[in-house]
Protein backbone atom coordinates (compact mmCIF):
# COMPACT_ATOMS: atom_id res chain seq x y z
CA UNK A 1 0.00 0.00 0.00
CA UNK A 2 1.37 3.40 -1.00
CA UNK A 3 2.25 5.75 1.83
CA UNK A 4 0.04 8.81 2.29
CA UNK A 5 1.38 12.04 0.82
CA UNK A 6 0.14 14.42 3.51
CA UNK A 7 -0.58 14.57 7.24
CA UNK A 8 -4.34 14.15 6.83
CA UNK A 9 -3.77 10.92 4.92
CA UNK A 10 -1.39 9.58 7.56
CA UNK A 11 -3.80 10.36 10.39
CA UNK A 12 -6.64 8.65 8.57
CA UNK A 13 -4.46 5.56 8.15
CA UNK A 14 -3.45 5.55 11.82
CA UNK A 15 -7.07 5.85 12.97
CA UNK A 16 -8.11 2.66 11.18
CA UNK A 17 -4.98 0.50 11.15
CA UNK A 18 -4.61 -0.76 14.74
CA UNK A 19 -7.42 -3.01 16.04
CA UNK A 20 -7.69 -1.30 19.45
CA UNK A 21 -7.96 2.44 20.14
CA UNK A 22 -6.38 1.98 23.60
CA UNK A 23 -3.77 -0.76 23.82
CA UNK A 24 -1.68 -0.30 26.96
CA UNK A 25 1.74 -1.92 27.13
CA UNK A 26 5.35 -1.04 26.37
CA UNK A 27 6.56 -4.08 24.42
CA UNK A 28 5.57 -3.14 20.88
CA UNK A 29 6.20 0.60 21.09
CA UNK A 30 9.45 0.02 22.97
CA UNK A 31 10.73 -2.32 20.27
CA UNK A 32 10.09 0.28 17.57
CA UNK A 33 11.68 2.99 19.72
CA UNK A 34 14.83 0.87 19.89
CA UNK A 35 14.86 0.38 16.13
CA UNK A 36 14.64 4.17 15.79
CA UNK A 37 17.51 4.66 18.22
CA UNK A 38 15.39 6.64 20.67
CA UNK A 39 16.67 4.86 23.80
CA UNK A 40 18.41 6.04 25.80
CA UNK A 41 16.93 9.40 24.96
CA UNK A 42 19.63 12.02 24.27
CA UNK A 43 18.03 14.89 26.22
CA UNK A 44 16.71 15.35 29.76
CA UNK A 45 13.07 14.26 30.15
CA UNK A 46 10.27 15.57 32.37
CA UNK A 47 7.25 13.25 32.48
CA UNK A 48 3.88 14.37 33.90
CA UNK A 49 1.13 12.03 35.12
CA UNK A 50 -2.04 12.41 37.17
CA UNK A 51 -5.80 12.44 36.78
CA UNK A 52 -6.19 16.19 36.33
CA UNK A 53 -3.76 19.03 35.72
CA UNK A 54 -1.28 17.24 33.45
CA UNK A 55 -1.83 19.66 30.59
CA UNK A 56 -1.34 22.66 32.86
CA UNK A 57 1.94 21.34 34.26
CA UNK A 58 3.21 20.39 30.80
CA UNK A 59 2.31 23.76 29.29
CA UNK A 60 3.75 25.77 32.17
CA UNK A 61 6.95 23.74 32.37
CA UNK A 62 7.60 24.07 28.64
CA UNK A 63 6.93 27.82 28.75
CA UNK A 64 9.22 28.34 31.76
CA UNK A 65 12.08 26.38 30.20
CA UNK A 66 11.70 28.28 26.92
CA UNK A 67 11.68 31.62 28.76
CA UNK A 68 14.93 30.51 30.39
CA UNK A 69 16.49 30.21 26.94
CA UNK A 70 16.25 26.43 26.55
CA UNK A 71 15.14 24.61 23.40
CA UNK A 72 12.06 22.69 24.54
CA UNK A 73 9.91 19.99 23.04
CA UNK A 74 6.50 19.31 24.60
CA UNK A 75 4.14 16.42 23.89
CA UNK A 76 0.50 16.56 25.02
CA UNK A 77 -2.76 14.83 24.22
CA UNK A 78 -5.43 14.88 23.05
CA UNK A 79 -5.51 17.84 20.69
CA UNK A 80 -8.39 20.26 20.33
CA UNK A 81 -8.39 21.38 16.69
CA UNK A 82 -5.23 20.09 14.96
CA UNK A 83 -3.02 17.08 15.56
CA UNK A 84 0.01 19.40 15.40
CA UNK A 85 -0.95 20.83 18.82
CA UNK A 86 0.31 17.59 20.38
CA UNK A 87 3.94 18.19 19.38
CA UNK A 88 5.46 21.61 19.97
CA UNK A 89 8.95 23.05 19.79
CA UNK A 90 9.45 26.19 21.86
CA UNK A 91 5.69 26.62 21.94
CA UNK A 92 5.17 26.31 18.18
CA UNK A 93 3.25 23.30 16.84
CA UNK A 94 5.26 21.01 14.59
CA UNK A 95 4.73 21.55 10.87
CA UNK A 96 2.81 19.02 8.80
CA UNK A 97 5.90 18.12 6.77
CA UNK A 98 7.96 17.45 9.91
CA UNK A 99 5.32 15.13 11.37
CA UNK A 100 5.04 13.30 8.05
CA UNK A 101 8.83 12.74 8.05
CA UNK A 102 8.54 11.27 11.53
CA UNK A 103 5.67 8.99 10.48
CA UNK A 104 7.70 7.80 7.49
CA UNK A 105 10.66 6.97 9.72
CA UNK A 106 8.38 5.03 12.10
CA UNK A 107 6.79 3.16 9.18
CA UNK A 108 10.22 2.10 7.93
CA UNK A 109 11.25 0.93 11.40
CA UNK A 110 8.16 -0.90 12.64
CA UNK A 111 8.14 -3.80 10.16
CA UNK A 112 5.33 -6.18 11.15
CA UNK A 113 4.74 -4.50 14.54
CA UNK A 114 1.29 -2.93 14.84
CA UNK A 115 1.12 0.40 16.64
CA UNK A 116 -1.87 2.35 17.95
CA UNK A 117 -2.58 5.94 17.00
CA UNK A 118 -1.25 7.17 20.36
CA UNK A 119 1.85 5.00 20.22
CA UNK A 120 2.72 6.32 16.77
CA UNK A 121 2.11 9.91 17.88
CA UNK A 122 4.38 9.39 20.90
CA UNK A 123 7.20 7.98 18.77
CA UNK A 124 6.78 10.85 16.31
CA UNK A 125 7.16 13.41 19.10
CA UNK A 126 10.29 11.70 20.44
CA UNK A 127 11.78 11.38 16.96
CA UNK A 128 11.19 15.08 16.23
CA UNK A 129 12.61 16.14 19.60
CA UNK A 130 15.74 14.12 18.97
CA UNK A 131 16.13 15.55 15.46
CA UNK A 132 15.68 19.07 16.85
CA UNK A 133 18.27 18.41 19.60
CA UNK A 134 16.06 19.81 22.33
CA UNK A 135 17.50 20.74 25.70
CA UNK A 136 14.43 19.36 27.48
CA UNK A 137 11.56 17.07 26.49
CA UNK A 138 8.31 17.45 28.46
CA UNK A 139 5.99 14.45 28.07
CA UNK A 140 2.37 14.34 29.22
CA UNK A 141 1.17 10.83 29.98
CA UNK A 142 -1.88 9.86 27.95
CA UNK A 143 -3.49 7.27 30.23
CA UNK A 144 -2.27 6.00 33.57
CA UNK A 145 1.51 5.93 33.62
CA UNK A 146 3.08 2.50 34.08
CA UNK A 147 1.90 1.12 30.72
CA UNK A 148 1.51 4.39 28.82
CA UNK A 149 3.61 4.77 25.66
CA UNK A 150 5.42 7.81 27.08
CA UNK A 151 6.88 5.54 29.76
CA UNK A 152 9.23 3.85 27.28
CA UNK A 153 11.59 6.75 28.06
CA UNK A 154 13.09 7.13 31.52
CA UNK A 155 12.08 10.35 33.23
CA UNK A 156 14.87 12.38 34.81
CA UNK A 157 12.17 14.22 36.78
CA UNK A 158 8.54 13.17 37.15
CA UNK A 159 5.51 15.15 38.30
CA UNK A 160 2.36 13.64 39.78
CA UNK A 161 -0.69 15.89 39.85
CA UNK A 162 -3.97 15.23 41.67
CA UNK A 163 -5.15 11.62 41.51
CA UNK A 164 -8.84 10.77 41.33
CA UNK A 165 -11.23 8.20 39.89
CA UNK A 166 -11.26 8.19 36.10
CA UNK A 167 -10.67 5.61 33.35
CA UNK A 168 -11.54 2.90 35.85
CA UNK A 169 -11.97 0.30 33.13
CA UNK A 170 -8.24 0.62 32.42
CA UNK A 171 -6.64 1.73 35.68
CA UNK A 172 -8.68 0.18 38.51
CA UNK A 173 -11.77 0.85 40.59
CA UNK A 174 -10.07 2.64 43.50
CA UNK A 175 -7.83 5.68 43.84
CA UNK A 176 -5.30 3.41 45.57
CA UNK A 177 -5.03 1.20 42.49
CA UNK A 178 -4.92 4.19 40.15
CA UNK A 179 -2.16 5.83 42.20
CA UNK A 180 0.05 2.77 41.76
CA UNK A 181 -0.43 2.97 37.99
CA UNK A 182 0.47 6.67 37.98
CA UNK A 183 3.57 6.01 40.12
CA UNK A 184 4.88 3.77 37.33
CA UNK A 185 6.60 6.77 35.71
CA UNK A 186 9.00 7.09 38.67
CA UNK A 187 12.61 5.97 38.28
CA UNK A 188 15.18 4.83 40.83
CA UNK A 189 17.14 7.68 42.32
CA UNK A 190 15.19 10.32 40.40
CA UNK A 191 12.93 13.02 41.89
CA UNK A 192 9.14 12.90 41.71
CA UNK A 193 7.48 16.26 42.32
CA UNK A 194 4.17 15.77 44.16
CA UNK A 195 1.89 18.70 43.39
CA UNK A 196 -0.69 17.98 46.10
CA UNK A 197 -0.27 17.84 49.88
CA UNK A 198 -2.16 14.52 50.14
CA UNK A 199 -2.37 11.41 47.97
CA UNK A 200 -3.88 7.92 48.23
CA UNK A 201 -2.11 5.81 50.85
CA UNK A 202 -0.78 3.45 48.19
CA UNK A 203 1.40 6.09 46.52
CA UNK A 204 4.19 6.38 49.09
CA UNK A 205 5.01 2.63 49.17
CA UNK A 206 4.81 2.49 45.35
CA UNK A 207 7.37 5.31 45.05
CA UNK A 208 9.54 3.68 47.72
CA UNK A 209 9.47 0.37 45.86
CA UNK A 210 10.59 2.19 42.72
CA UNK A 211 13.46 3.79 44.62
CA UNK A 212 12.28 7.27 43.61
CA UNK A 213 12.92 10.44 45.58
CA UNK A 214 9.59 12.12 46.47
CA UNK A 215 9.53 15.92 46.63
CA UNK A 216 6.38 16.61 48.61
CA UNK A 217 4.48 19.90 48.47
CA UNK A 218 4.65 21.52 51.89
CA UNK A 219 7.73 19.52 52.91
CA UNK A 220 10.65 19.35 50.46
CA UNK A 221 9.25 22.32 48.53
CA UNK A 222 6.56 24.95 49.13
CA UNK A 223 4.26 27.38 47.42
CA UNK A 224 1.85 30.03 48.60
CA UNK A 225 -0.17 32.91 47.13
CA UNK A 226 0.75 36.36 48.33
CA UNK A 227 -0.05 39.92 47.22
CA UNK A 228 -1.47 38.77 43.90
CA UNK A 229 1.55 36.58 43.21
CA UNK A 230 2.57 32.96 43.45
CA UNK A 231 5.61 32.41 45.65
CA UNK A 232 7.41 29.09 45.17
CA UNK A 233 10.39 27.77 47.10
CA UNK A 234 11.79 24.82 45.18
CA UNK A 235 13.49 21.77 46.62
CA UNK A 236 16.76 23.49 45.68
CA UNK A 237 15.96 26.28 48.13
CA UNK A 238 15.68 28.80 45.31
CA UNK A 239 12.70 31.14 45.58
CA UNK A 240 10.54 32.25 42.65
CA UNK A 241 7.82 34.86 42.42
CA UNK A 242 5.39 34.95 39.52
CA UNK A 243 1.95 36.37 38.72
CA UNK A 244 -0.96 34.27 39.92
CA UNK A 245 -1.88 32.31 36.79
CA UNK A 246 -5.44 33.46 36.25
CA UNK A 247 -7.84 30.57 36.77
CA UNK A 248 -5.22 27.83 36.44
CA UNK A 249 -4.69 25.63 39.48
CA UNK A 250 -1.86 27.26 41.48
CA UNK A 251 -0.60 23.88 42.75
CA UNK A 252 -0.02 22.67 39.19
CA UNK A 253 1.74 25.86 38.13
CA UNK A 254 3.92 25.69 41.25
CA UNK A 255 4.77 22.04 40.53
CA UNK A 256 5.91 23.00 37.03
CA UNK A 257 8.24 25.64 38.50
CA UNK A 258 9.64 23.17 41.02
CA UNK A 259 10.20 20.55 38.31
CA UNK A 260 12.02 22.83 35.86
CA UNK A 261 14.16 24.13 38.71
CA UNK A 262 15.52 20.58 39.07
CA UNK A 263 17.01 20.69 35.55
CA UNK A 264 18.78 24.04 35.47
CA UNK A 265 18.94 27.29 37.42
CA UNK A 266 16.29 29.75 36.30
CA UNK A 267 17.47 33.28 35.63
CA UNK A 268 15.68 36.12 37.47
CA UNK A 269 12.45 36.97 35.70
CA UNK A 270 12.25 33.81 33.57
CA UNK A 271 9.29 32.39 35.49
CA UNK A 272 7.46 35.69 35.52
CA UNK A 273 8.00 36.17 31.76
CA UNK A 274 6.73 32.68 31.06
CA UNK A 275 3.54 32.99 33.10
CA UNK A 276 2.69 36.65 32.55
CA UNK A 277 0.28 36.05 29.66
CA UNK A 278 0.29 32.26 29.42
CA UNK A 279 -2.95 30.74 28.13
CA UNK A 280 -3.31 26.96 27.91
CA UNK A 281 -6.08 26.15 25.47
CA UNK A 282 -9.11 24.54 27.07
CA UNK A 283 -7.71 24.62 30.60
CA UNK A 284 -9.85 27.23 32.35
CA UNK A 285 -9.15 29.39 29.33
CA UNK A 286 -10.82 32.78 29.69
CA UNK A 287 -11.87 34.94 26.75
CA UNK A 288 -13.67 38.23 26.60
CA UNK A 289 -16.90 37.73 24.71
CA UNK A 290 -19.29 40.56 23.87
CA UNK A 291 -19.79 42.45 27.10
CA UNK A 292 -18.99 39.45 29.28
CA UNK A 293 -16.53 36.61 29.54
CA UNK A 294 -16.33 33.06 28.21
CA UNK A 295 -14.53 30.21 29.97
CA UNK A 296 -13.45 27.04 28.13
CA UNK A 297 -12.51 24.03 30.24
CA UNK A 298 -12.15 20.32 29.54
CA UNK A 299 -13.44 19.35 33.00
CA UNK A 300 -14.97 15.92 32.47
CA UNK A 301 -14.72 14.11 35.81
CA UNK A 302 -15.76 14.96 39.38
CA UNK A 303 -12.32 16.11 40.47
CA UNK A 304 -11.79 18.50 37.57
CA UNK A 305 -15.38 19.74 37.91
CA UNK A 306 -14.74 20.55 41.57
CA UNK A 307 -11.63 22.48 40.59
CA UNK A 308 -13.56 24.43 37.96
CA UNK A 309 -16.29 25.21 40.50
CA UNK A 310 -13.70 26.59 42.93
CA UNK A 311 -12.15 28.76 40.22
CA UNK A 312 -15.57 30.13 39.23
CA UNK A 313 -16.39 30.93 42.85
CA UNK A 314 -13.13 32.87 43.19
CA UNK A 315 -14.04 35.05 40.19
CA UNK A 316 -17.71 35.92 40.73
CA UNK A 317 -19.89 37.19 37.90
CA UNK A 318 -23.36 38.74 37.86
CA UNK A 319 -24.66 35.59 36.15
CA UNK A 320 -23.08 32.35 34.97
CA UNK A 321 -24.53 30.26 32.16
CA UNK A 322 -23.07 26.94 31.07
CA UNK A 323 -22.93 24.65 28.08
CA UNK A 324 -21.75 21.05 28.27
CA UNK A 325 -21.59 17.70 26.54
CA UNK A 326 -19.95 14.78 28.30
CA UNK A 327 -19.18 11.14 27.57
CA UNK A 328 -21.74 8.66 28.86
CA UNK A 329 -19.20 6.60 30.81
CA UNK A 330 -18.45 9.52 33.15
CA UNK A 331 -19.88 10.11 36.63
CA UNK A 332 -22.50 12.70 35.66
CA UNK A 333 -23.84 13.17 39.18
CA UNK A 334 -20.32 13.68 40.51
CA UNK A 335 -19.56 16.23 37.80
CA UNK A 336 -22.69 18.35 38.24
CA UNK A 337 -22.79 18.30 42.05
CA UNK A 338 -19.95 20.80 42.68
CA UNK A 339 -20.84 22.95 39.68
CA UNK A 340 -24.57 23.33 40.37
CA UNK A 341 -24.25 26.27 42.83
CA UNK A 342 -22.25 28.23 40.23
CA UNK A 343 -24.76 28.15 37.38
CA UNK A 344 -27.85 30.27 36.80
CA UNK A 345 -28.65 28.10 33.78
CA UNK A 346 -27.12 25.26 31.82
CA UNK A 347 -27.49 24.08 28.22
CA UNK A 348 -26.87 20.36 27.76
CA UNK A 349 -26.36 18.99 24.30
CA UNK A 350 -25.50 15.89 22.37
CA UNK A 351 -22.53 15.04 20.18
CA UNK A 352 -24.12 13.44 17.11
CA UNK A 353 -21.87 10.84 15.54
CA UNK A 354 -20.04 10.12 18.80
CA UNK A 355 -21.40 6.85 20.20
CA UNK A 356 -19.79 7.46 23.60
CA UNK A 357 -21.59 10.76 24.22
CA UNK A 358 -24.15 10.88 27.02
CA UNK A 359 -27.75 11.31 25.77
CA UNK A 360 -29.19 14.79 26.22
CA UNK A 361 -31.96 13.51 28.48
CA UNK A 362 -29.42 11.82 30.78
CA UNK A 363 -27.42 15.04 31.04
CA UNK A 364 -30.55 17.10 31.73
CA UNK A 365 -31.77 14.72 34.42
CA UNK A 366 -28.38 14.64 36.17
CA UNK A 367 -28.06 18.44 36.04
CA UNK A 368 -31.56 18.96 37.45
CA UNK A 369 -30.98 16.38 40.18
CA UNK A 370 -27.81 18.26 41.19
CA UNK A 371 -29.87 21.41 41.73
CA UNK A 372 -29.47 23.45 38.54
CA UNK A 373 -32.85 25.12 38.29
CA UNK A 374 -32.84 26.07 34.62
CA UNK A 375 -31.68 23.40 32.18
CA UNK A 376 -32.05 23.75 28.42
CA UNK A 377 -31.67 20.92 25.91
CA UNK A 378 -29.98 21.19 22.52
CA UNK A 379 -29.52 18.53 19.87
CA UNK A 380 -25.89 19.42 19.12
CA UNK A 381 -23.14 21.90 19.92
CA UNK A 382 -24.15 24.38 17.24
CA UNK A 383 -27.68 24.59 18.65
CA UNK A 384 -26.31 24.71 22.16
CA UNK A 385 -24.04 27.62 21.28
CA UNK A 386 -26.97 29.53 19.74
CA UNK A 387 -28.76 29.09 23.06
CA UNK A 388 -25.79 30.09 25.24
CA UNK A 389 -24.22 33.00 23.34
CA UNK A 390 -27.06 35.55 23.80
CA UNK A 391 -26.93 35.03 27.57
CA UNK A 392 -23.29 36.16 27.82
CA UNK A 393 -24.06 39.86 28.12
CA UNK A 394 -22.60 42.68 30.18
CA UNK A 395 -21.22 41.30 33.44
CA UNK A 396 -22.37 37.76 32.60
CA UNK A 397 -20.20 34.71 32.05
CA UNK A 398 -20.51 31.69 29.80
CA UNK A 399 -18.77 28.42 30.67
CA UNK A 400 -18.25 25.70 28.06
CA UNK A 401 -17.04 22.49 29.70
CA UNK A 402 -16.96 18.72 29.43
CA UNK A 403 -15.27 16.55 26.84
CA UNK A 404 -12.39 17.70 24.65
CA UNK A 405 -14.88 17.22 21.81
CA UNK A 406 -17.13 19.82 23.46
CA UNK A 407 -14.50 22.55 23.77
CA UNK A 408 -13.06 21.77 20.34
CA UNK A 409 -16.54 21.86 18.82
CA UNK A 410 -17.22 25.35 20.17
CA UNK A 411 -13.91 26.90 19.11
CA UNK A 412 -14.95 27.34 15.44
CA UNK A 413 -17.94 29.37 16.68
CA UNK A 414 -15.41 31.84 18.14
CA UNK A 415 -13.55 32.39 14.89
CA UNK A 416 -15.25 35.66 13.94
CA UNK A 417 -12.80 38.54 14.42
CA UNK A 418 -13.77 40.97 17.12
CA UNK A 419 -16.11 38.64 18.99
CA UNK A 420 -13.62 37.40 21.54
CA UNK A 421 -10.08 37.81 22.80
CA UNK A 422 -8.01 36.07 25.47
CA UNK A 423 -7.92 37.34 29.04
CA UNK A 424 -4.35 37.61 30.32
CA UNK A 425 -2.94 35.31 32.98
CA UNK A 426 -3.61 38.00 35.54
CA UNK A 427 -7.31 37.60 34.77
Amino acid sequence: MAEPSDLAGWLERLERRHPREIDLGLGRVGAVADRLGLRPFPAPVLTVAGTNGKGTVTGCAAAIAAAAGRHVGAYTSPHLLRFNERITLDGTPAADCAIVRAFEAIEDARGAISLSYFETATLAALWLFREARVDLAVLEVGLGGRLDATNIIDADVAVLTRIGLDHREWLGDTVEAIAVEKAGIARRGQPVVLAEPAYPASLAPALAAAGAVPLRAGREWRWAPGNGELVVTGASGRRFTAPLPGALEPANVAAAICAVDRFFPLAPGAVERALEDLVIAGRRERRRFGGGELWLDVAHNPDSAAGLATALARAPAAQTHGLCAIMGDKDLAGIFAPLAPQFDSLVVCGLPGNPRAAPVDSLAAAAAAAGIATVHRAADLEAGWRSLAPRVGEGARGVVFGSFFTVAGIMPQLANPGTEEPVSARG
